[in-house]
């Protein structure tokens, strides 16, 4: 058999086996066809996700499981430290990345007006992705960007702004967030740096929404709080219980601990706020501008929208917006008939920045 037809045939056996049930009678379809063999003679798809083992886990086992003959090439960080290398990189005219998953607004304020996505609506092809019925509030309500275009969020879990390790804090003295300003929880409490884009301006973002600026501005000044941008370290300090109290501690950065049985007290802090928010935390899907692998990317995009790619999605802890997935965190899912503030979406950025004006402005500097 000549080479060329033997590669081909290579390819065609590699995907036999579809996404889903619905994806049999998508697989059928000629644009699906010709997506699967282009994608198969591109060979590679350079994906951004989330920080830590759980996130490359969950964005890409299951997709090498049903496409080995792709490479998956995952480079997993926050987007503070990814954004800046990936306009560095497109200002000398590299384009390394296929797809970017992660958290708004910060890829809103600098990748979305470097214009670093194309559009994603026509990337989106497979039955189950499109139906509307499938998806918490509707397909359209899972855009992020004002256009609804270009950042869509998968996710949809109930901001859990802190945690509490109580085998350290008497929960007779923390039962509501104000609460926190007691001069007893002094030199108590870490803080993912809220002057850094990420979860602990986003927690901010909600104190700002529900108690004020002159809340968030004593919180700030006057509790002696330990600000950190490294996930882990933040949560050992949790678990250890040398900051019993976490604000935006990453759940699942909790997770390895607690399977190794410590840390088994620690808990969501749930006291009640009343304008709750939700957002897609690291959740959201982009195709990238001039990427190198585009049919990859695409055939990458809508395993992930899937039902079997939201299903791994859910290994991270996060809730998925498909309906037909299980919740990772029912507790943590959107409740009926409770009005949230979608606090990562482009039209609520402007609080976010008003969080992060008052960080900067109150949070004393280091000696």
């Amino acid at each position: 058999m000549h080479e060329g037809s033997l590669r081909r045939l290579i390819a065609v056996l590699a995907f036999a086996l579809p996404l889903s049930a619905a994806s049999i009678a998508a697989a059928d379809e000629p644009s699906w066809d010709a997506l699967v063999r282009a994608a198969a003679a591109e060979g590679e798809v350079d994906v951004h996700g989330g920080p830590g083992k759980l996130y490359e886990a969950a964005l890409t086992e299951g997709f090498r499981a049903a496409y080995p003959a792709i490479k998956v090439s995952f480079s997993g960080s926050s987007g503070r430290d990814a954004i800046p290398q990936i306009l560095r990189e497109r200002e000398a005219g590299v384009y390394n990345w296929d797809v970017y998953v992660g958290g708004t607004p910060s890829i809103l304020q600098a990748l979305k007006p470097a214009g670093a996505f194309a559009p994603l609506r026509p990337a989106l092809i497979l039955p189950e992705v499109l139906d509307d019925k499938a998806w918490y509030r509707g397909l359209d309500g899972a855009w992020m960007d004002k256009e609804k275009t270009y950042v869509l969020g998968f996710d949809t879990t109930v901001s859990a702004i802190m945690v509490v390790n109580w085998d350290f804090v008497p929960k007779a003295a923390l039962t509501s967030y104000q609460d926190l300003l007691k001069p007893e929880f002094s030199g108590k409490i870490v803080w993912d740096d809220p002057r850094l884009p990420g979860q602990g301006v986003a927690s901010a973002q909600t104190f700002l929404i529900n108690f004020g600026s002159d809340f968030l501005r004593r919180l700030f000044a006057e509790q002696k709080i330990a600000y950190i941008s490294n996930p882990r370290q933040n949560a050992e300090w949790v678990v250890r219980g040398r900051y019993p109290i976490g604000i935006a501690t990453a759940v699942e950065e909790l997770t390895p601990f607690q399977q190794q049985g410590l840390g088994k007290n620690i808990a969501s802090f749930t006291g009640g706020l009343a304008k709750p928010t939700v957002g897609p935390g690291f959740g959201t899907v982009s195709l990238m501008d001039r990427a190198p692998h585009p049919n990859a990317a695409k055939l990458y995009i809508n395993w992930l929208l899937s039902k079997a790619g939201q299903t791994d999605w859910a290994k991270t802890t996060h809730n998925s917006r498909r309906l037909d997935v299980p919740h990772a965190a029912p507790e943590l899912f959107p409740q009926p008939g409770v009005t949230y503030v979608d606090d990562q979406n482009e039209e609520n950025i402007p609080s976010r920045d008003e969080a992060t004006k008052l960080a900067k402005q109150f949070i004393p500097t280091s000696p």
